[in-house]
């Protein structure tokens, strides 16, 4: 049995363990297509955490994708703002390809 609670207090939905196991041969998901796919300029609206989490995230420009909790570490921004950056970015995103 876990003593991991879900979502733990600040909202993190995964736990954070050293010995963290992540699934990255999971099915490709749609954001990530469409991000390879991108027209050139498309990040041009996005403010500098935006872009810079996104590619991070997605592993665009030639990087290797990023976990959330990597991030985290990597940026030393509290996990709020990465999701909050990343939720805000693909939306913007999204509108302007739609």
């Amino acid at each position: 049995m876990s003593s991991y609670v879900w979502p733990n207090e600040d909202g993190w939905p995964y736990p954070d363990a050293v010995d963290e196991w992540e699934d990255r041969t999971g099915d490709i998901d749609d954001d990530l297509v469409w991000l390879r796919a991108r027209p050139p300029h498309l990040f041009d609206a996005l403010d500098p955490l935006e872009r810079r989490v996104i590619t991070s995230r997605f592993g665009l420009d030639g990087a290797v994708p990023r976990s959330m909790k990597e991030l985290h570490l990597d940026l030393g921004l509290p996990r709020a703002d990465l999701r909050d950056a990343l939720g805000s970015g693909l939306a913007k995103l999204r509108t302007q390809l739609s």
